[in-house]
């Protein structure tokens, strides 16, 4: 708009320079340029302020209308997205990387809010059978033995709480990147025979046969000791869970590369649905009982510690199934050498 104008108002200076030089003396023919160069000069800044208003508007306004977009979205509505009318790439760029954030804000808060009602409900069994017991032990007189009985179960329903607690104090701040391992000299394979014959009696209860692959020499490395016992007996526990009677559990300790460790726990057994193997570490995550006997056990949070110590290690936990056969487990964790 700007340079038309200028153009056209150049060409009425240039014809009517031509007709005052034929018309007009010396004199009054510089008066009347100045004239028509001041008209020019102010025509030409008039366009280009109309000019730049015109276009500051057009840059502005998909940026008003992502702010007014965003300023309405809260927390009940983060399912909203942000559509904004520019066709300029930048823009298309901003409304993508806002909309991207927004699904990670809806899908945090949806894991969010599912945590804490799976907590709730878990919490509420070991509190509903233990004020249960107690209200039963307390409606009429009791012998000394059947006291003991209530105390004992009640014990051991704390227990379970306190295990509860303790796992998902452990998911929880390890997500939020509170939590480090204490790494310390240790015998990793060691530490797994450790486990392995803790289990022992509970193996050879359900006639299952445990086969072991551990280096017979291997240098102590620097992990977390206790995180590790944590991490065996969930594995282990969840292979004894779901493997059939008379089935096999294969455990394997390796090194794939200087300075990590393998650790393989694979079991037989109905396996996995292929759909809910993306899930098996989430917290609290139930497979579909039509399809398999279940991915993990007690309050859930298993496998989802599992998850979490690996990565506090840097590494990684895997699963992988073969439908109506087998279970594997894998977690690659950063293991230095100690010396």
């Amino acid at each position: 708009m700007a340079a038309g104008l200028l153009v056209a108002t150049g060409a009425f200076y240039w014809a009517a320079s031509r007709e005052l030089q034929q018309s007009v003396p010396p004199a009054e023919l510089r008066g009347d340029l100045l004239l028509v160069l001041a008209s020019i000069v102010v025509a030409g800044t008039a366009a280009t302020l109309m000019g730049a208003w015109h276009f500051t508007s057009s840059a502005v306004r998909p940026v008003a209308e992502i702010t007014a977009q965003a300023t309405r979205i809260e927390t009940g509505t983060l399912d909203q997205r942000i559509l904004a009318h520019a066709d300029t790439e930048e823009y298309e760029g901003l409304v993508a990387v806002l909309n991207r954030m927004l699904e990670r804000l809806e899908r945090g808060f949806a894991a969010q809010r599912r945590l804490t009602a799976d907590v709730s409900h878990e919490l509420r069994t070991p509190l509903t059978a233990l004020r249960g017991e107690m209200e039963v032990a307390l409606r009429s007189p009791r012998s000394q033995r059947e006291y003991e009985q209530v105390l004992r179960s009640g014990l051991e329903e704390i227990d379970r709480l306190t295990e509860l607690s303790e796992d998902l104090l452990l998911v929880t701040r390890a997500e939020a990147r509170l939590e480090a391992a204490h790494r310390a000299p240790t015998d990793m394979a060691a530490l797994v025979d450790e486990r392995l014959d803790r289990m022992h009696r509970l193996f050879e209860e359900r006639d299952l046969k445990v086969r072991t692959a551990l280096p017979s020499s291997q240098p102590a490395v620097m992990i977390d000791p206790e995180l590790m016992r944590r991490l065996l007996d969930h594995l282990l526990e969840n292979a004894l869970q779901y493997t059939p009677l008379g089935g096999t559990i294969a455990v394997a300790l390796e090194t794939p590369t200087p300075g990590a460790v393998r650790l393989t726990v694979e079991n037989s057994g109905p396996g996995i649905a292929a759909t809910d193997l993306p899930h098996v570490f989430e917290p609290f995550y139930r497979a579909d009982a039509a399809r398999t006997r279940g991915v993990d056990g007690g309050a859930g949070l298993g496998l989802a510690l599992v998850a979490s110590v690996a990565q506090l290690h840097g590494g990684r936990a895997r699963a992988a199934s073969v439908a109506g056969q087998t279970t594997c487990f894998e977690v690659e964790i950063l293991a230095p050498p100690a010396n």
